[in-house]
């Protein structure tokens, strides 16, 4: 193979290559232990989406099965591999995707990727608490109450292409950020139960998540552009471990 083709080898065609951990998961130092529940409700999402993903993009493109049979086994299988760490700022970008869990009070990244979310966490400091708050159209859209969650998810650049390719192989992994927060712990552990069951597909509302992560896949398996976008799913627990839809927010 020549040197040139050699280069520009999808990332999961790459023979010897590992990606793990293929997600940095992390709560907060003061996290409560209802967090770091949630935070086992999305590695088990993520263990999902990577393990079906051969047959589930495969059917959505079936042009893509002979990239599949290619696909290095081990790259694969370390997509899968999870770090669950307390938030640790120099972690944060080891992996495919940092996944942050718990709202702004409990975890400092969530915190600062607060300031970047579509849909913000906004504090009624009068009140002491949190309220999930749309700017998108015109005057404020909140959703009140301790039970709302957010997931959020935020590509690192708006494509991805062979410039990504190369920070890739040069150790600059990560390529985007979910937030599972919520305005209380159950919002949290409503973002958690939702996105899993997203990633599982159990849920096709608010899939529109899983699709941009797969896009991530799609690149790695065939190097093709891919234009990634932000979304927002607003989420609301209702009780023994379920969560319900309540809106998206494409961006």
């Amino acid at each position: 193979m020549a040197a040139g083709s050699a280069q520009q080898l999808p990332l999961l065609l790459r023979p010897n290559l590992r990606l793990d951990p293929g997600s940095v998961v992390l709560v907060g130092r003061e996290a409560h232990p209802q967090d770091v529940v949630a935070s086992a409700f999305v590695k088990l999402g993520l263990q999902s989406w990577i393990n079906d993903s051969t047959t589930r993009i495969t059917f959505k493109r079936p042009d893509l099965k002979l990239n599949f049979l290619g696909v290095n086994p081990m790259a694969l299988n370390s997509l899968g591999m999870c770090t669950l760490d307390m938030e640790n700022m120099q972690e944060s970008d080891e992996g495919i995707l940092l996944v942050s869990v718990g709202g702004p009070d409990v975890n400092m990244i969530t915190r600062k990727i607060n300031l970047e979310l579509p849909l913000k966490l906004v504090k009624d400091h009068q009140n002491d608490m949190w309220t999930i708050t749309s700017f998108v159209e015109g005057e404020p859209t909140q959703y009140v109450g301790d039970e709302y969650g957010i997931i959020a998810f935020l590509p690192n650049q708006p494509c991805l292409n062979g410039e990504t390719l190369e920070d890739v192989i040069n150790g600059n992994k990560q390529l985007g950020t979910l937030v599972v927060a919520g305005n209380g712990r159950e919002g949290t552990l409503a973002a958690s139960i939702y996105l899993r069951d997203i990633l599982n597909g159990t849920h096709l509302k608010g899939r529109w998540i899983s699709r941009e992560l797969d896009k991530v896949l799609i690149w790695m398996v065939s190097g093709e552009k891919q234009d990634l976008h932000p979304v927002v799913v607003i989420v609301k627990y209702t009780g023994e471990d379920t969560a319900e839809f309540v809106d998206i927010f494409f961006f």
